[in-house]
Order: structure tokens, then C-alpha cells, then sequence
């Protein structure tokens, strides 16, 4: 990765040095940025960055985020701030609709850019914004928080580890009660329900942060979307999904099937499954809560997990023998309970590690299309009643794209 190794008489964000502290500006203050600004302001208490000015249309509140979060200043022009020589870094919460301008400003202006999930509203627009921030030199990080969360990390490790063999199924049912219209009619929201500023709706919005993680832990390329079906159920929203479900085959032979539903009648559910040659795991919670991994495997007692980054949930692990022990099933059952810890401050830490370091960053802009890619092919998967092959876009040759010099 290419990209420029000092600041330029332009202003332009290169290296960052790794002694001093990196000057960000967050993009939008609504709901989402609430999570941003709690991972930010632990970075700038450890002294390593300075939250030189938070940005919203909204002058009150950039006003009230400022003051909260111990931002330098206020503004509401989005094109300036990325401007201004002492921002190195910018966070981006804005409306969907809004990211690629966003990106392509700041990438204009030699800015880093930390992006919210979807990055963009469509895959056309996501190779815009990767090729742009690349031919500018600056990464281009797509914040999907969940593969941060010790739980996906946990996940990860055990597939590494190969307790469960070569994967060959990988469900995930996520559901939960969004009252879509509800959460439209305040704080500015309105645009959620138009497919022309949101992108999408289940699938789009929420589905993409756990579609990621699917590919991460699969460490797997998508063949083929196989179907998929969608519907607005219990909100009859006019432009988008309430719910989406989506059949798909890994470039590894692996099946796929994610469910990304917002009309439950109850309190959430989130099950991942992941089967392998040897054995298979189960996930459950990890939405805001902690999480509970079982693992059975014939190679338990084989291996020893000592990733430090989840070392805390395998201390809390037990061992137990199932009730119900079969010859032609696997004989130990590992249970891990992993504390609930949100993403959003490692994803912000993997951030500046990037910048400094002169890297691509993990869950980077490729990522984030990638995960986006998925979602565009079941829309039309579902809309033309086939299956669409993959990949929709050569990213390899994006990939390779020439870097314009390399940070600090």
C-alpha cells in the first residue's frame, strides 16, 4: 500500500506520527454517531487523537455533541471541515445517501475516512469511493463494528484453530421488533424509508454488518447467490424490506443462509451455526448483550485457545459431556460465555493503527463492498428469480489499483 508519507503544502493527511495525536472530525451527529463518539473520546483521553470538530446540519446539535464529547469546535458544512489543515482523519455517520459525497471530499481533501456501514448506497458508488480514496493515498476503513466484538472474535479463532474441520454451513438468523415507522417519524429519520436515500431496508441497513462477519469468519469469496426473498411484513413500508432471507454457496463449497428479519413479534433472536468436517459451533445473543458459544469437535482437548484478545471468555468456559452421547456424533461440548463489548472502540483503534502503520485496515473499503455486493445480488436474485454469480465487480483489479504514496 502507497500512500503519502508526510503532510503536503495542501493539507493532505499522510503518515501520522506515532507519538503525536491524530486530528479527527466526525461527520453527523445523530444516533449512530452516539457509539462513534464513546470509542473517540476514550482515543482522546489516552492522548491519541485530539476530536477537533464535530459536524451536523443541525447547528444545535453539533453544538451539544461538541460540548459532550470534548470536540474543539462546531460545524455544519461538511466540504469545509474536511478542509481544514488540522483534520487528518474523518468519521463518517451521515445518511446513506450521503456517504459517497462525504468520501469523495474527503479523499479530495487527503483525509483517512472511517466510514459507517452500508459505505455506500449501492456497489456502483462503493467502487467510486474505493477508487478515489485509494488514487488519493488515504485508507478507507468500512465500520462494520460486529467482526470487532470479542464474540465474532472468539468465532474466528475456533475456525482458525481447525476444531471444527473444513466449513461446509454457515446459517445465521438475526431478528428482531424495529418499528421502522416509528423510528422514521423522529430525529430526522424520514429518509430510512426511501430506497432512494437508504439503499435498502433489512438486508441493506442492518444485514450488511452480520453478512461481513459471515465472510470473515468463512475467510471465504461468494460463488453465487442461489435465491432469495424478501417482503415488508408488520410495517408495510412502501420502498423497503422488513424482511430478507438469502441462500448463497461460498466460493469454498460452503452453503450460506443469513435471515435479516425486523417484524418479530418478541424480544430479539440472533443464531449463527457453523458446521465443519470435524464439528460445529453455536452462537447465540451477542446483539447488545453477551454471548454464549458452544462448540462440539472431535479434536476438543487437542487444541488450546489462547488468542488474548478473547482469552477473558475462555476462562469463563466449562466443559460438559452431552446428555444424550451417539457413536456417530462428536463427544465434548466447550461452552464459552463472552462478555458483551461493542465494536466500535476497536474498530476506531484498528483505524489509526491503519493510518500509522501506512496499511490497508481490516474492514476495509473492499470489505464493505464485498459485504454490499451480497446484498445487491439477493435484490436481484429475488427480483429476476435466478441466481446471480459472483464476483459483480473485478475487486482484484481494484485491488491493485496504484496507491498515490503512503502514510505516516
Amino acid at each position: 500500500m502507497h500512500m503519502t508519507s508526510s503532510d503536503d503544502s495542501n493539507g493532505r493527511s499522510g503518515s501520522a506520527n506515532a507519538r503525536e495525536p491524530i486530528g479527527v472530525a466526525v461527520l453527523g451527529c445523530g444516533s449512530i454517531a452516539i457509539s462513534h463518539f464513546a470509542g473517540w473520546r476514550r482515543l482522546q483521553q489516552a492522548g491519541q487523537i485530539r476530536l477537533e470538530v464535530v459536524c451536523d446540519n443541525d447547528p444545535e446539535r453539533a453544538h451539544a455533541a461538541a460540548e459532550q464529547y470534548g470536540a474543539a469546535s462546531a460545524a455544519t458544512d461538511f466540504e469545509e471541515v474536511v478542509r481544514r489543515p488540522e483534520v487528518k482523519a474523518i468519521g463518517i455517520c451521515l445518511p446513506h445517501h450521503m456517504h459517497l459525497p462525504a468520501i469523495l471530499a474527503a479523499a479530495r481533501a487527503g483525509k483517512h475516512v472511517l466510514c459507517e456501514k452500508p459505505l455506500a448506497l449501492n456497489l456502483d458508488e462503493a467502487v467510486q469511493a474505493i477508487r478515489a480514496c485509494r488514487e488519493a493515498g488515504v485508507v478507507l476503513m468500512t465500520a462494520n463494528r460486529d467482526r470487532f466484538e470479542p464474540h465474532a472474535r472468539a468465532v474466528k479463532r475456533i475456525i482458525d484453530s481447525g476444531l471444527l474441520g473444513e466449513v461446509n454451513l454457515v446459517l445465521e438468523r438475526h431478528m428482531l421488533h424495529k418499528n421502522v415507522l416509528t423510528q422514521a417519524a423522529h430525529n430526522n429519520m424520514g429518509w430510512k424509508l426511501k430506497r432512494s436515500n437508504a439503499g435498502g431496508g433489512a438486508l441493506h441497513r442492518d444485514g450488511v454488518y452480520y453478512i461481513d462477519s459471515l465472510l470473515f469468519w468463512a475467510g471465504s469469496e461468494v460463488a453465487h447467490v442461489t435465491g432469495a426473498e424478501f417482503d415488508n411484513f408488520l410495517w408495510n413500508t412502501e420502498e423497503i424490506e422488513t424482511t430478507s432471507h438469502v441462500l448463497f454457496r461460498y466460493k469454498s463449497g460452503a452453503i450460506g443462509v443469513f435471515e435479516m428479519v425486523w417484524c418479530l413479534q418478541g424480544p430479539h433472536i440472533r443464531e449463527v451455526t457453523i458446521n465443519g468436517s470435524e464439528g460445529y459451533l453455536r452462537l447465540s445473543g451477542a446483539i447488545g448483550d453477551d454471548a454464549t458459544i458452544t462448540v462440539h469437535s472431535r479434536k476438543l482437548g487437542l487444541h488450546v485457545l489462547d488468542d488474548p484478545r478473547v482469552i477473558r471468555a475462555f476462562e469463563e468456559c466449562y466443559y460438559q459431556r452431552p446428555a444424550d452421547a451417539h457413536p456417530d456424533r462428536v463427544g465434548e461440548a466447550l461452552t464459552l460465555r463472552i462478555p458483551y463489548a461493542a465494536g466500535f472502540h476497536a474498530q476506531e483503534v484498528e483505524f489509526l493503527s491503519a493510518i500509522r502503520e501506512g496499511r490497508e485496515a481490516e474492514s476495509s473499503g473492499i470489505d464493505g463492498a464485498r459485504a454490499l455486493e451480497l446484498v445487491e445480488g439477493a435484490y436481484t436474485s429475488a427480483r429476476e428469480r435466478r441466481a446471480i454469480d459472483f464476483p459483480l465487480r473485478d475487486w482484484a483489479a481494484l485491488a491493485a489499483t496504484a496507491r498515490r504514496g503512503s502514510p505516516a
